[in-house]
């Protein structure tokens, strides 16, 4: 099933949690430069046995495991285009395998800062041109079309002009048939990672809803989402989707979390936003398939989902 047909269709949906976190609760190293890919490249049935419990514990929306997997990030560890191709080969097939045909499979795409990984994915803290970010996004995006891959989001976005660059120089690339979704980070005062004011981002994203028709934020604390919210967010015509971290706070030097996690809140947030009009709610990094299952549950409960 398409995003769109999902969303216009059923009132709330809920969106898959971490796969990085299941990954490593099976006992995958992910610390490296390709975190997740990592996993990708050499154990890629612990991939599809995440995706089969998102599956499992309810998520509508079912995200690829291509967050990490550009082809700058591959080609920077020596891998041929044939081999990355052969990857996403790998990528969409696991979550093919997986999903029932009344989920929403989405490509997932990290940002820019997502490749460096050096934390700034979180910080916003790189600039480079409008022709490098449409090379870094559209090869990724091109090869997951390539394979019937056909609503895209782009997450974790911490950057004001990766945001442009995506709305005026990416998404018009596409044909009407393609569905993209974007999701940014916010820092403590609930403001872009970058820094940029909320209200900004918020007047900006809401004149271009036809190229972005949901928007939302991610891997953000809960503190940070409200704050967010205060600020215009829900005021958007978009569909909003949140879909914050359980709580804790990333070391992007030992790339480990640190910290209390509030996983329970999340799942109590989720219905308090979903009161509020967001329509997508599930988790970010530090969320697992059971507490996926506990958002369910409690929507449908709620809702009637």
């Amino acid at each position: 099933m398409r995003l769109l047909n999902k969303i216009n269709h059923e009132q709330t949906l809920v969106l898959d949690g971490g796969l990085a976190t299941t990954l490593e609760g099976y006992g995958c190293d992910l610390n490296s430069s390709l975190w997740s890919s990592e996993v990708l490249i050499h154990q890629p049935d612990k991939v599809s046995e995440a995706h089969q419990a998102f599956t499992d514990a309810g998520a509508d929306i079912v995200l690829t495991s291509t967050y990490q997997a550009s082809f700058a990030t591959f080609k920077s560890i020596g891998m041929s285009t044939t081999e990355i191709e052969q990857l996403f080969d790998v990528a969409v097939n696991n979550i093919n395998a997986a999903v029932t045909d009344k989920q929403v499979v989405v490509g997932s795409l990290g940002p820019y800062g997502a490749y460096l990984s050096d934390g700034s994915e979180y910080t916003g803290e790189y600039d480079i041109s409008v022709e490098d970010y449409v090379q870094f996004h559209e090869e990724r995006i091109n090869a997951l079309i390539n394979r019937g891959i056909y609503d895209f989001v782009f997450e974790t976005v911490p950057n004001i002009n990766e945001i442009k660059a995506i709305v005026e120089y990416i998404i018009p690339n596409y044909s009407d048939q393609m569905t993209f979704w974007i999701s940014c980070t916010v820092n403590d005062e609930g403001n872009l990672s970058d820094g940029t004011d909320f209200e900004k981002v918020v007047h900006y994203i809401s004149q271009h809803v036809d190229r972005v028709p949901v928007f939302g934020i991610n891997c953000s604390s809960i503190n940070s989402v409200d704050k967010a919210i205060h600020k215009g967010l829900l005021e958007l015509p978009q569909v909003i989707a949140l879909y914050p971290n359980g709580g804790k706070t990333f070391d992007p030097i030992e790339k480990v979390w640190i910290g209390e996690g509030e996983n329970a809140l999340l799942i109590q947030k989720s219905i308090e936003w979903i009161e509020q009009g967001v329509q997508i709610v599930g988790g970010c990094c530090e969320t697992t398939p059971q507490d996926i299952k506990q958002i369910y549950d409690r929507t449908k409960k709620e809702f009637g989902i």
